[in-house]
């Protein structure tokens, strides 16, 4: 599946993309500590599943405060090493906490051509 979600169908999804972003996320930083970019996209890892742990909804203005995909278009986008897979891990994590679907919603979410934060 391509679909705005990238390979999000599902909450269960979901939280599996969070997981390999966390990870990716802390691998970078404990090559490079201090990374800024890093330490940022970390932070809003951890506010997602914070503010999804438990089934809980996140609230729209959590939802709306979620610049991952932002920071992935303007600043790794365009590599094709791990910074490039997890780029597109954060713009479907992005576009999937932003609208916070159903499953039903996830699984069928519409193609994309090309992926990218909306």
């Amino acid at each position: 599946m391509a679909g705005e979600y990238g390979e999000i169908d599902s909450r269960a999804a979901f939280y599996r993309q969070l997981g390999e972003a966390d990870n990716l996320v802390q691998n970078l930083l404990a090559q490079n500590p201090g990374d800024e970019l890093m330490e940022l996209i970390f932070e809003e890892l951890l506010a997602m599943r914070r503010w999804s742990d438990a089934g809980r909804v996140p609230t729209d203005q959590e939802r709306g405060s979620i610049n991952i995909g932002l920071l992935a278009a303007r600043e790794i986008s365009q590599s094709h090493s791990d910074l490039g897979k997890l780029a597109q891990i954060l713009f479907a994590l992005n576009n999937y906490f932003e609208d916070w679907p159903t499953d039903e919603q996830a699984a069928h979410a519409p193609e994309a051509s090309t992926f990218q934060l909306r």
